[in-house]
């Protein structure tokens, strides 16, 4: 035992538990991580352990410590010296029985239980615990926790490096074979218990873990004292909890049911009958907590017997009675428990076989319907709700919402209908009336609007005639306008509303409280009833442009998403003229701002010049008429007539990134929106995006020149070639950029300029795999697999396995039918990647070998692993030699040699057979197991 590790473990937990400095408290604890990883970390944990002036924080450590050590290096020791291990764990186990403190018994508890699952050889821990332990009160306490914990480790601790069939086996070791043993166990506590709480408790505890993990038989459980003193306990403050979660688990596990478990089921419901008397008289001395509890055990069996309760709902009607009597309740985080058995039984009622029970259960959706409309109301101190509280109100209603939908489901829309309607008219006939209870049933009406069909004749026409008669309040007004915009569909076959909605829509512009719902009705209408509305255009021009400038940015997008899906419709004839009449006066305002001197401009300036930029981007990316190739695009023509406004934004506010963002949009919908109409334009799009990537370096350039690429690329050999004269002319700034600029400082850069790559690989590979630029942009990927940046780095993993994919003539991340590759071009290709490995293969496997073992995010692994069995492909001789030089200078104390060899032998196995698909699981493996036990913060 190293005495001055000891000191030094002491020293770290002093400055740990004791210390002010935060700083001081870091190292500490990142020094104390490292030293958990360490060999001697075994000794000085068990002197730690055992030494009588060890204060709390100290055996805590010391138990915490033997913990890990387990899970992640219990290889390193001899079988002999695991065995010691569990004899001297079990014995200080029985120390801290009696001495205590709890903390180091359950840290003991997790290690001897881990110790457990991964010694094949102790097939009797759990009979040699119970022998050890369960003789006594006092250490009864110590036998629990371990059985406890155990169930939960075996299924949950993925930590442990054993393989599935190894998990199998020990399952069934540990826990199958000793269940009948370990319940009997459990009653016998429990009938010696006397009132200990705290022992009935971990009882409790310990029969829930055992559920979980499948290993008891619910029959026998149901026939033993133990469920009758759960439901009992519900009575005990203390164990009402713990009672209800075992409640839970019993019905859960029940779930399954047939005709040898009918019994079991009906001996549930008879515990659950007296629960609704419970469950009231909760409710009237608002206990939330009670309240919580039951609607949870009514919820479980609900959710775990809708078959039945479509079969027999009257036998079952205790559930549905307290399942509807806790959506009731009015408090509104308990209320969404239910929610999910709502949705499970309407969904089995819409089962055309289950039709004919739908009329048994119509009376609970009836009352549904009215329960969630007042819970819809807004409460009357809504006004001095914060900010958080306003959104989470927001999030229930629209969760509320979705039930009645299934509501609708049920009952049908009309009957659904009906109700907010006949409240509205009485509301509006009482003058006392709240406007919280008008707005409530309002908002109820645009929930259903999904479920309501568009030739509904019955009750919508006489709620839109309702909404002229609605008070003027600001709230009520906002749900109305949004009842329009849900509905806009059904106004598409009911056109003799259209005058109406857009009066009433555009009143609410008036109203800074209104005008975000406006905004929102108004895209909708114009988007579902375009066509209709191409007559009002006359009308909708000067509201427009007097309004556009007013709005705040948010509205003002959606009232010109509206105006587009509308000018979308207008003949091709008309188009040109449609467009300069509306989007001629955002030209003119941006033409305002940018022709200013680049010192002028204000932060304001440039804010305002990305709003009407985006505002000009939404008219390209909705308009977008069907020109046949060759007859001019009213849109293109429209789009050039911008163009030296375009060249005045990149001249005067080209190094403003957002500026650019909203640009680049510009020019990213015109690619999308036109595609092949747009060629004319694009020798001068490709030369604005060299010079403002040349200028500004900004991400977006190389966006756009990654849609020219994938929109282009493939249009023949012209068409390609013009394309990767592109990537060529932004290749040259990208390397000059790389020699000033650390990749990690440019990540987007990064991952743009590599998506712009690989999407020319998918395209028209062999321009770039011939060209004089393939070795170099091939190199300067190595600088990206040393990036910590996720997307960056993907980006540049992407890249390398689009080329292995191309060498081996199966590009697994592509499409067949995307490209067409003669077997010629894939031989040249192919040959000229292979060259390149082989030149740089061992620097590059050296580069993703450090990054898998050090810093890569845990998402690209299994896409490393892909590129090294793909990498051992093509040259399987020099990958083993490069993965076995960089495996072998791994240092000793974070690979035993042992470890390194289990591995390259089996690596090696499967390279020289060619199991290929093994040798990807075995180095995933290999990799996901190393990181865990030295690459990660191992705290527990």
């Amino acid at each position: 035992m190293a005495t001055a590790s000891v000191g030094q473990v002491i020293e770290a937990l002093s400055a740990l538990y004791s210390t002010p400095d935060p700083q001081a408290k870091k190292q500490a604890n990142k020094w104390l991580a490292n030293f958990q990883k360490q060999p001697e970390a075994w000794t000085t944990a068990d002197y730690l352990l055992k030494a009588d002036d060890s204060n709390t924080e100290t055996r805590l450590f010391a138990a915490q410590t033997f913990r890990q050590k387990i899970t992640y290096d219990l290889r390193d020791l001899e079988p002999s010296a695991r065995l010691a291990l569990r004899d001297s764990l079990v014995e200080q186990l029985t120390v801290v029985a009696a001495t205590g403190p709890k903390v180091v018994m359950l840290q003991l508890c997790l290690a001897l239980a881990d110790l457990a699952i991964q010694l094949l050889e102790w097939k009797t821990a759990v009979k040699d615990m119970v022998t050890k332990f369960g003789g006594s009160p006092e250490t009864a306490v110590c036998l629990l926790e371990f059985l406890t914990v155990l169930p939960e480790e075996l299924n949950s601790n993925t930590r442990l490096p054993l393989t599935d069939l190894e998990y199998k086996e020990q399952g069934a070791a540990l826990l199958e074979s000793n269940a009948t043993e370990v319940l009997k166990l459990l009653i016998m506590y429990m009938n010696s218990s006397a009132g200990n709480t705290d022992l009935q408790e971990r009882v409790f505890k310990c029969l829930i873990s055992w559920l979980r993990a499948g290993d008891m038989d619910i029959n026998i459980i149901i026939n033993s004292p133990l469920l009758n003193i759960a439901f009992e306990a519900l009575d005990n403050d203390d164990l009402f909890d713990v009672a209800v979660d075992l409640g839970v688990e019993v019905i859960f596990e029940t779930r399954d049911f047939n005709a040898t478990t009918s019994n079991v089921v009906r001996d549930i419901y008879r515990y659950l009958v007296p629960l609704l008397d419970k469950i009231r008289n909760a409710k009237e001395e608002e206990d939330s907590d009670k309240v919580r509890g039951y609607c949870r055990l009514f919820v479980s069996a609900g959710e775990a017997y809708v078959p039945l309760i479509i079969q027999h709902p009257d036998d079952l009607s205790a559930v549905l009675e307290g399942i509807m009597s806790c959506t009731a309740y009015g408090d509104l985080e308990i209320v969404p428990i239910t929610f999910k058995f709502w949705d499970e039984l309407t969904y089995a009622l819409m089962n055309p076989r289950n039709e004919q029970t739908i009329a048994a259960l119509s009376r609970y959706y009836d009352a549904l319907v009215d329960i969630i409309i007042s819970h819809l109301h807004y409460p009357d101190d809504s006004t001095s709700w914060s900010a958080e509280e306003r959104d989470d109100f927001k999030d229930f209603r629209h969760e509320m919402g979705d039930t009645l939908k299934d509501c609708c489901q049920v009952l049908k829309p009309a009957a659904c209908l009906t109700k907010p309607l006949v409240m509205l008219q009485k509301l509006l006939a009482d003058p006392n009336s709240k406007w919280q209870q008008i707005e409530a049933p309002i908002f109820s009406l645009r929930a259903m609007g999904a479920e309501v069909p568009d030739n509904e004749e019955q009750v919508l026409p006489q709620i839109l005639d309702l909404l002229s008669r609605l008070p003027d309040h600001p709230k009520i007004r906002y749900a109305a306008t949004l009842v329009i915009s849900r509905y806009t569909f059904w106004t598409r076959t009911h056109p003799q509303y259209i005058t109406y909605q857009l009066n009433f829509i555009s009143a609410g512009f008036q109203n800074e409280e209104v005008a975000a719902a406006s905004a929102l009705a108004l895209k909708y209408l114009c988007k579902d009833c375009n066509e209709l509305l191409v007559d009002y255009l006359s009308e909708l021009h000067p509201f427009y442009t007097s309004i556009i400038r007013t709005l705040p940015f948010n509205d003002a997008l959606e009232v010109t998403e509206a105006i587009a899906h509308v000018l979308a419709v207008v003949p091709v004839s008309g188009l040109q003229n449609a467009l300069q009449q509306f989007c001629l006066p955002l030209a003119q305002d941006l033409h305002g701002i940018v022709v200013k001197e680049p010192s002028t401009h204000s932060r304001e300036d440039c804010q305002k010049a990305c709003d009407l930029l985006e505002l000009i981007s939404a008219f390209i990316a909705i308009i977008h008429p069907d020109v046949p190739l060759g007859q001019p695009n009213p849109c293109v023509n429209f789009v050039n007539e911008l163009w030296p406004i375009f060249d005045l934004c990149l001249k005067n506010l080209g190094t403003d990134s957002d500026v650019c963002e909203q640009l680049g949009k510009c020019f990213k919908n015109c690619i999308i929106s036109y595609k092949m109409s747009f060629v004319p334009l694009l020798p001068q799009l490709m030369d604005r995006l060299v010079t403002g990537f040349q200028v500004s370096g900004f991400s977006i350039y190389l966006f756009v020149s990654f849609r020219i690429v994938r929109q282009y690329a493939e249009g023949g050999d012209d068409n390609a070639a013009v394309c990767f004269g592109l990537v060529e002319r932004l290749s040259q700034i990208m390397f000059t950029k790389a020699n000033d600029t650390k990749f990690d400082e440019m990540p987007d850069v990064v991952d743009e300029y590599f998506g712009l790559l690989t999407a020319m690989l998918e395209a028209a590979p062999t321009h770039l795999l011939q060209s004089t630029l393939f070795p170099t942009v091939f190199q300067l990927g190595f600088t990206g697999l040393s990036m910590d940046h996720v997307r960056g780095l993907s980006s540049v993993i992407v890249f390398y396995r689009r080329l292995l994919g191309i060498a081996l003539s199966v590009d697994e991340l592509v499409p067949a039918n995307t490209t067409t590759r003669s077997a010629a071009s894939l031989g040249q290709n192919g040959a000229r990647i292979v060259e390149q490995f082989r030149a740089n293969g061992n620097g590059f496997v050296r580069l993703i070998f450090t990054g898998l073992i050090y810093h890569y995010n845990w998402d690209v692994i299994s896409d490393i692993a892909s590129i090294i069995k793909s990498l051992a492909q093509i040259l399987p001789l020099e990958t083993s030699e490069w993965v076995v030089a960089v495996v072998n200078e791994i240092p000793e104390v974070n690979l035993s040699s042992q470890n390194k060899n289990e591995f390259l032998t089996s690596y090696m196995s499967s390279i020289n057979d060619k199991q290929w698909a093994k040798a990807r699981r075995v180095l995933s493996d290999f990799i996901t197991s190393y990181r865990r036990k030295n690459a990660i913060d191992r705290s527990s």
